[in-house]
């Protein structure tokens, strides 16, 4: 794990990205934006609302707010970080000289992807803190913000994985860009259109047991719905997209699973694309060499 984490390509993309000027205003930046609105709609509310604002729990739009915001964010910045991550090595000519290093492809393809995502998880535990103002009047438990920022997470590592893959799958920046927020759009937003497609589908069906609770709680519905990512958010936050149903599996679990093992077969996938030889596959048909 030291070796790992002291290999060169690590500490030079760290320092270049934390050791700038502009890191630090952008930093600076976003957290006096997350806390303008944050305060300016705590303001608003209280104008609109004077009694209702202090009360315990009633605050929980704040919370929805925020996360929405550093959802939005996430899906905007995730997939740029790394979608350059490769193909920015090859425009400068300098991947061939990489991959003549010690470093293996493996290493390589990990130390991009941390180094790629290491600015937008500093976003988000140094935004940790506004959550206090939540906290402060209630309504939000710790294991809630603690499964939010889980999600977070792994959010973040499969749109980073995505960019990466597209970046050395593809030869130009500018087009691993382009496939990469393509691919983002489809899952956070083609999973729901094609989600409410099916459902209006199925009950266009003359059956009498198709009902809107019996479509909604079909298996295939409740596999597509917990791709969602936008549906599994608002199931964490307690404020589920009507009409409500219920999953076989805790919704953010299942969620976890599915998009953590697509995110390693996304790295696996660049790892191989990334080796300089790649090995044929073997199917046993051929002869056997002596």
């Amino acid at each position: 794990m030291v070796e790992f984490f002291t290999n060169p390509l690590i500490v030079k993309e760290m320092r270049e990205r934390f050791r700038s000027k502009r890191t630090v205003w952008i930093l600076a930046l976003y957290l006096f934006v997350m806390g303008t609105i944050l305060l300016g709609f705590i303001y608003i509310t209280q104008l609109n609302e004077p009694y209702n604002i202090l009360m315990p729990g009633e605050n929980y739009r704040v919370f929805l707010l925020m996360a929405v915001i550093q959802f939005g964010m996430i899906c905007f910045i995730a997939p740029a970080l790394s979608a350059g991550a490769i193909s920015g090595e090859r425009e400068r000519q300098t991947l061939n000289i990489l991959l003549a290093t010690q470093l293996s492809p493996v290493k390589i393809i990990v130390s991009k992807l941390l180094t790629s995502l290491a600015f937008i998880f500093l976003l988000i535990v140094a935004s940790l803190p506004l959550y206090s103002f939540v906290f402060l009047y209630g309504g939000v438990s710790p294991a809630q913000l603690f499964i939010l920022v889980l999600f977070f997470a792994i959010t973040i590592l499969f749109f980073g994985s995505l960019g990466l893959f597209c970046s050395t799958w593809t030869k130009r920046t500018g087009v691993s860009t382009i496939i990469s927020y393509g691919l983002a759009f489809f899952f956070v937003a083609g999973t729901g259109v094609i989600l409410f497609f099916l459902v209006s589908l199925l009950q266009e069906v003359n059956r009498p047991e198709y009902t809107v609770d019996y479509v909604w709680n079909m298996p295939a519905v409740q596999l597509l719905a917990g791709l969602n990512p936008v549906i599994t958010m608002f199931d964490i936050l307690g404020r589920p997209i009507e009409p409500a149903f219920e999953f076989f599996i805790t919704p953010w679990l299942y969620y976890a699973i599915v998009y953590t093992v697509l995110s390693a077969v996304l790295i696996a996938c660049s790892c191989y694309m990334l080796q300089p030889v790649r090995r044929p596959l073997r199917l046993g048909l051929g002869r056997r060499r002596s």
